[in-house]
């Protein structure tokens, strides 16, 4: 494995005033948060049926102790970067000889961000083309069409998206990506699969957004925060100062890097359409792949989905966690810090 590059951090925060985000407010963000991390991201191209930065440092975590998003600060506390991490997985050796296999499977958990800095996804096209085979989300048929950048988005959530992306002053995914390499592979439910299993679980698209909305209110009613503090300077910076973008990313990055609601709202026990069973068709496509004898794979899903598959790698697979490189997704550098 190559030498990665650090990161090197800057500027600070100075201390400000507080208000806080009303209740209903705090609660409504967690369905922004869905939409740029969770698995609503990449839905919105299922209505299309037909077909810079560098690594930032790596980890050797306790397999116990596996992360797949942070919130890089300073030495003053104040926020440098949001990081997506690849989590390497490997298969243990007793494993591999009950297969027949000479050389263990390995597998890589590639968190996606649906909104972030161009030269993010360039460093993970980069990143992908060492892959025997990318495993990708997107709802729709077998054999579809890959994204086309460019194209206008379709529905709420891609609306959503692009909106997003104009206020943050980020790209979108769809657009960046390289879906057309040879080694990428299609591994998701098509719409009439996805429509199956909602229909069979008796979800919808408003049991899931009140399944939300009540994770995000019991949160509270626990007295756990529903998210950052937002200074005075912080609400005239995002309206009138010239730095409102980072601004911006740097509130919205506060919340990101708590998962907890998404979880425990559509994984869990009980589990979803959105993570349990979208995750299941990945893992079956991951099954096909290393049965055709692809030794290094990248599964490349949003983060909301990698504690679901953190575990199915273990325990269904009998794969091992080691290291960890971690990817600086957002800049929350102020222009000055830099």
């Amino acid at each position: 494995m190559q030498t990665c590059h650090e990161v090197s951090h800057h500027g600070g925060r100075s201390p400000r005033a507080k208000i806080f985000w009303p209740c209903p407010a705090g609660r409504c963000r967690w369905l922004v948060v869905a939409v740029v991390w969770g698995g609503w991201g990449i839905l919105s191209a299922a209505a299309e049926p037909t077909r810079g930065n560098a690594v930032a440092e790596r980890d050797d975590p306790k397999a116990d102790a596996v992360e797949f998003l942070r919130l890089s600060r300073d030495a003053k506390g104040g926020p440098v970067s949001l990081d997506t991490s690849i989590v390497h997985y490997r298969e243990t050796e007793v494993s591999a000889r009950a297969a027949g296999r000479r050389t263990p499977v390995e597998v890589d958990l590639v968190g996606a961000v649906h909104l972030g800095g161009k030269g993010y996804y360039d460093t993970l096209d980069r990143l992908f083309e060492d892959y025997d085979a990318v495993l990708y989300e997107l709802v729709a048929p077998d054999h579809a069409r890959v994204p086309q950048p460019g194209r206008k988005p379709s529905g709420a959530i891609g609306n959503a998206q692009q909106g997003l992306t104009k206020m943050l002053g980020l790209t979108f995914q769809l657009d960046e990506i390289d879906y057309s390499a040879a080694n990428f592979i299609h591994a998701d439910m098509s719409p009439k699969e996805f429509d199956a299993a909602m229909q069979k679980r008796g979800e919808s698209w408003w049991t899931m957004f009140t399944r939300l909305m009540r994770e995000g209110a019991e949160r509270a009613e626990r007295g756990k925060s529903t998210g950052p503090e937002v200074g005075i300077g912080d609400l005239w910076g995002m309206f009138f100062g010239k730095d409102r973008e980072v601004r911006l990313r740097r509130i919205m990055a506060e919340q990101f890097t708590d998962m907890e609601v998404l979880t425990a709202a559509f994984g869990g026990e009980e589990g979803s359409t959105l993570i349990t069973d979208r995750n299941g068709a990945a893992l079956e496509v991951l099954s096909e792949q290393i049965a055709e004898g692809k030794k290094r794979i990248a599964i490349f899903y949003g983060a909301a989905h990698m504690e679901d598959f953190d575990r199915r790698l273990r325990e269904d697979l009998s794969l091992e966690p080691g290291e960890v490189e971690w990817v600086e997704a957002w800049d929350l550098r102020m222009p000055g810090e830099k």
